[in-house]
């Protein structure tokens, strides 16, 4: 911006099905746009069109833990602390705190941001569901997140 202040910025690309970037980016922007916590990544608004779909996001300027992970293996005890209890703290906001609890539904290493004081910010919503909604039972039955991961099942 002319100020100086920097925002992220997310585009949700086309997958050939329109619905399914409706229905990321009206999820994203009912669960993020009602919750504020401190580690969690703030919506600061959001642009739509026929053709675009974007997310404007505070900037968190350092990178996320996938990357902090793969390029610095020798991170002092304190840091990893500081990043699991920032990380944690979000989770529980999630979980305990909001007025409807929010299943984020893909927690991962490249999921939580970090400033340059290794703060953790949960990020990408775009799979979350409030535990209210009408689609919550189909929703929590579906297989979803990432890839080469599943939680155990009891």
């Amino acid at each position: 911006m002319p100020n100086g202040e920097l925002f992220a910025v997310k585009k949700l690309w086309k997958t050939g099905k329109d619905e399914e970037t409706v229905d990321f980016f009206a999820s994203e922007i009912q669960i993020m746009g009602h919750i504020r916590h401190q580690n969690i990544v703030k919506l600061l608004g959001y642009c739509s069109n026929k053709s675009l779909k974007l997310l404007l996001y505070s900037y968190v300027p350092n990178c996320n833990l996938q990357q902090l992970l793969q390029n610095n293996r020798n991170l002092d005890s304190e840091i990893r602390y500081k990043i699991a209890l920032g990380s944690a703290q979000g989770l529980a906001y999630l979980h305990r705190d909001c007025l409807t609890a929010i299943l984020h539904r893909d927690v991962k290493c490249n999921n939580i941001l970090l400033d340059s004081k290794y703060e953790a910010y949960l990020a990408d919503f775009g799979l979350a569901k409030l535990t209210n909604s009408s689609n919550y039972q189909q929703a929590v039955s579906l297989v979803a997140g990432s890839y080469g991961y599943m939680a155990p099942s009891k």
